[in-house]
């Protein structure tokens, strides 16, 4: 067995330098993670034949397998296929069967096939195709000078299972051996905390390692192989326990909405969510769950004080006394998101996500967090988040997932 190969990725299409988020890259790590093969360079290049002969030019150089995506399509800027002959000095063959496959594609839909799709049966000479089941471009496994080069379309509903039947290709070609990846997840807990706890673990462990902050979360991640996989994982999971207490969210948790869900359903409790800066963000997050209905009762969107009045009965005088944005405020409006959506526990957010709006008493990124619990207990919580207007409303929710599981949690006891 030899070590990871090196694999490198280029995302190719002007969209994804305008407006376009690159999901490919992501998609393609999970897949490869799963195999034991870990991406070592992204790459994102417009529809420009120069820059992409260039990208192509020094990742081959310098890698052992790499992915190509995207400019596999039947118009003028699609560019992967004619590049690549090019590069590599083979001859483009039009292949009858693939046309043949293309133009039935067409006929089920109804549609009468474009001429300009038949560049797309045009095969590099000696290359391995992929066939395209949800599309009409087909995939190509090009093997030159002991590298593999993958051709592959840029929509994600394509890229999936062709990545999948290319892996098979990868694992001849360069046979690695196995590791298994745990994620151990930490809430509430700065990174530079994270890691001064775990410096001890990380400069004795040989075995890789990552450490990822998000938004009021931090991810370790190791890779270990199989022998040693159990042993290691309940070493360091009795660890973390110890150290960080209820920050701890596990091994392989699930993300923090997930999560709580979770303990919602196994207490039989329900929740309501009142939302005044943070925009809805906190009820998508829910509800992008399956089966989310068995505990979330539904959330108001308070932006006004108007609303905060009318629809959650914060008190005119509270709002006149202390302003939208307070701890008294949080807690009313926590107050009635229970009341209202017929709850057992809430959650509120009321703050300044700017850019503007803020002042020296309340600052842009002020947030203030209410729960709301059982046996009519209630809680608020300040913060000052820094970052843009998206970003203060992200840590926001994630904060106020992690305080509310920490508080349920507690309450029980």
């Amino acid at each position: 067995m030899r070590k990871n190969p090196k694999i490198e990725v280029i995302n190719i299409g002007s969209e994804l330098l305008l407006h376009k988020l690159n999901t490919d890259i992501t998609l393609i790590s999970n897949i490869l993670l799963k195999h034991s093969f870990r991406i070592s360079k992204c790459i994102i290049v417009g529809d420009s034949k120069e820059e992409i002969k260039k990208a192509i030019e020094n990742s081959f150089r310098e890698t052992d397998v790499l992915i190509i995506t995207g400019g596999l399509g039947p118009t003028f800027d699609d560019l992967t296929r004619e590049i690549l002959s090019e590069f590599f000095n083979r001859e483009l063959i039009f292949n009858g069967e693939i046309w043949e496959k293309i133009t039935d594609r067409f006929k089920k839909r109804g549609v009468e096939i474009p001429e300009i799709n038949r560049k797309q049966a045009y095969i590099i000479d000696g290359s391995y195709v992929i066939e395209n089941e949800v599309g009409t471009a087909p995939g190509m496994i090009i093997e030159e000078k002991g590298k593999l080069i993958i051709a592959l379309p840029g929509p994600p509903g394509e890229l999936k299972p062709m990545l999948e039947k290319s892996i098979k290709k990868i694992n001849e070609k360069f046979p690695v051996e196995t590791t298994r990846m745990v994620k151990f997840s930490i809430s509430s807990v700065p990174e530079s905390v994270v890691e001064t706890k775990l410096k001890d673990i990380f400069e004795k462990e040989e075995n890789e390692k990552l450490i990822l902050a998000h938004p009021n979360l931090i991810e370790i991640i190791f890779f270990f192989p199989p022998s040693i996989y159990d042993k290691k994982v309940k070493q360091l999971d009795g660890v973390l326990k110890e150290r960080f207490g209820e920050n701890y969210l596990g091994i392989n948790p699930p993300a923090l909405p997930e999560l709580i869900g979770k303990i919602l359903k196994e207490k039989k409790l329900k929740i309501a969510i009142a939302e005044s800066c943070t925009g809805g963000l906190t009820c998508k997050l829910i509800t992008d769950i399956p089966g989310s209905s068995e505990y979330f009762q539904g959330g108001f969107i308070t932006y006004s004080n108007i609303l905060k009045k009318r629809t959650l009965k914060v008190k005119k005088t509270t709002l006149r006394k202390y302003g939208a944005v307070s701890k008294e405020v949080a807690i009313e409006m926590a107050k009635g998101a229970k009341k209202q959506g017929k709850a057992d526990v809430s959650l509120s957010f009321t703050g300044i996500a700017g850019p503007t709006g803020g002042s020296k008493e309340k600052p842009v990124g002020l947030v203030w967090i209410g729960i709301g619990l059982p046996k009519n207990k209630y809680k608020a919580y300040k913060f000052i988040f820094s970052g843009d207007r998206q970003t203060i409303r992200e840590r926001a929710v994630q904060t106020g997932f992690g305080l509310l599981r920490q508080e349920i949690i507690k309450n029980e006891k």
